[in-house]
């Protein structure tokens, strides 16, 4: 133990600059790969730990290069669906001691418990290679990939201080699994919502053109109808590119600004997108007065679906001044 926890003091700082490393590239290529999580977190492992484990192992091992957790990478998704996506590039971008890794969402049918993906992986030869990753060769890290309903019986799981099932209390079983049951559950309903609602904002152009009178005010809707009705587009790229030579851009915002603009769309009675339309074209010549009072602005750029917000609040600040 002695001969592998000085290993470890003469190798901290390159540990430390690997955790670092691996918390940067991971960070990178979710980016690129367009997937968002939760949370990434990067660690490595105490000395009070390392010794910990060391004794607990009973001299299973003769170095630091046989202890594959040292440094551990744990990434924290959204969606069940999404520790599968994650774990694709994972198997992508990293060499994977296959020995060593363990899928623990693979536990009998009959029990419930701590579910997570574990790889214990390594830098590939072509990154090595690289002068930012040289120093590390070979050494060996561990991923956890995991929902945050996952993590959150994970960090209760050990709050408790019981890790599976033979170390619980009989009186405390059928808590216990019900508890279980209930995360598993909610891991799998919300990976349904999340299609429900793709499958929704998919349909939701053609539905909008079919029965506009049907699609409620929504962020949803709203968002569809600031991007792509063709009165709004024809309107913005005449008044806002050919008068006041803006250039518009697409680009999202903030989910709250959609809800202010929600409540104030409803505040006029405006229910569903036909109403909307129809305000929309009824108040053209109102919109195009009250961008008078806006421009010049000090920019060059304007948002797509910017008339809407725009219309909404000169039609309410009217009303206010008439009362």
């Amino acid at each position: 133990m002695n001969s592998i926890l000085k290993e470890y003091d003469d190798s901290k700082i390159l540990l430390e600059n690997l955790d670092r490393t691996l918390l940067n590239l991971i960070n990178s290529l979710l980016k690129q790969k367009n997937i968002r999580v939760h949370q990434v977190q990067t660690r490595v492992k105490d000395r009070e730990s390392l010794e910990n484990k060391i004794i607990r192992k009973n001299d299973k091992y003769e170095s630091l290069s046989d202890i594959t957790d040292i440094v551990g990478v744990r990434i924290i998704t959204y969606f069940d669906d999404e520790v599968d996506q994650i774990a694709t590039m994972i198997e992508e971008e990293f060499f994977i001691d296959e020995d060593n890794s363990v899928d623990k969402r693979k536990i009998d049918n009959d029990k419930f418990g701590y579910r997570s993906l574990h790889y214990v992986a390594n830098l590939k030869r072509d990154r090595i290679n690289l002068p930012e990753y040289s120093s590390y060769g070979e050494q060996k890290f561990e991923f956890q990939i995991r929902t945050i309903l996952q993590h959150s019986w994970a960090e209760i799981e050990h709050d408790l201080g019981y890790k599976g099932e033979f170390e619980i209390p009989s009186t405390a079983k059928r808590t216990f699994y019900r508890v279980a049951a209930l995360l598993e559950q909610a891991d799998i309903e919300f990976v349904k919502l999340k299609s429900t609602i793709a499958q929704y904002e998919n349909n939701l152009s053609q539905n909008i053109k079919d029965n506009p009178s049907q699609i409620e005010i929504n962020k949803a809707s709203l968002i569809s109808f600031m991007s792509k009705n063709e009165n709004v587009i024809n309107f913005e790229n005449d008044v806002f590119s050919d008068e006041y030579n803006l250039v518009v851009i697409e680009s999202d915002v903030e989910s709250s600004t959609y809800a202010r603009l929600i409540n104030k769309i409803k505040s006029l009675g405006i229910e569903n997108i036909k109403q909307l339309e129809e305000f929309y074209v009824e108040h053209e010549k109102q919109l195009r007065d009250s961008l008078k009072s806006l421009f010049p602005l000090e920019r060059n750029t304007i948002r797509r679906g910017d008339s809407v917000l725009i219309l909404i609040n000169y039609t309410l600040s009217k009303l206010t001044v008439q009362k």
